[in-house]
């Protein structure tokens, strides 16, 4: 039986007792290896340049530079997976901005690690999913078979997981970008695959859809609530950032009226 592949994990954190629990909770999960610690983002640039990480388990609050800024500025093709692990809850909704897959409160209790390890893995394995894809079907996987808008359109038919999806714009309550994929939510099921947040945002009715936030496009009629920078959708909850939220009040009050 072939040995289960691990995926590549650092931690950064300039507390020496943070980065020792966290590496115990590595220790005891099967699919991460953990190639290193540091005490500072500027120690870890060198092995994470080399492309073998996959995920980054980052302190914020840093002397030299802080996790936030180091991860707002890294560059690289494809960034591995990054975790926010931070005594400063007020940091929560900016961490999210710069794509962070998770947000961890120390101190972290072992069931709230496992918690993010399963979000995780699975954005991972799907990951490694399509890059064993061959060069074709990822092409066909990355666009939506749609040419361009249609006057009276109402679905998009997107390709998820190798099948083929009429998705109609009614069941969709908000698509969420991250790194090179995105997932349409619908009220009962999630729907994952390559595509461009940006390109759905221009094929998409704008009378519909709108780009409320880097990470989210939200359909209009599924919002219930706008809370400060916080929108409900449904029973979910998700950002709108300071840039769209008057473009979305202003919307509501047109439409409301």
């Amino acid at each position: 039986m072939a040995s289960q592949e691990k995926y590549n994990c650092i931690v950064i954190d300039d507390e020496y007792l943070a980065r020792k629990l966290l590496a115990d909770y590595i220790s005891k999960i099967p699919q991460f290896r953990l190639v290193e610690s540091f005490d500072s983002p500027i120690a870890a640039i060198d092995t994470i340049t080399k492309g073998d990480i996959d995920v980054i388990f980052t302190d914020i609050e840093m002397p030299e530079m802080s996790g936030m800024d180091f991860i707002k500025n890294m560059g690289f093709p494809l960034a591995p997976i990054t975790v926010f692990v931070t005594a400063y809850p007020q940091y929560a909704v900016q961490g999210f901005e710069v794509n962070a897959t998770e947000y961890l409160l120390k101190p972290v209790s072992f069931p709230r690690f496992i918690k993010a390890v399963n979000k995780i893995t699975t954005i991972l394995n799907f990951r490694k999913k399509l890059l064993l894809m061959d060069a074709t079907e990822q092409n066909t996987v990355s666009t939506p078979i749609i040419q361009e808008k249609e006057e009276g359109k109402d679905f998009i038919i997107v390709r998820s997981d190798r099948k083929i999806i009429k998705l109609l714009y009614d069941d969709i309550l908000y698509i969420e970008g991250a790194l090179e994929y995105v997932t349409f939510h619908t009220k009962d099921n999630k729907y994952m695959g390559l595509f461009s947040l940006r390109k759905l945002e221009q094929e998409l009715p704008g009378n519909r859809f709108m780009r409320i936030h880097k990470s989210y496009i939200v359909a209009l009629n599924k919002v219930t609530e706008i809370n400060g920078n916080l929108v409900k959708v449904g029973t979910h909850t998700i950002s709108v950032s300071k840039v769209m939220r008057p473009a979305l009040l202003k919307h509501f009050s047109e439409n409301h009226q």
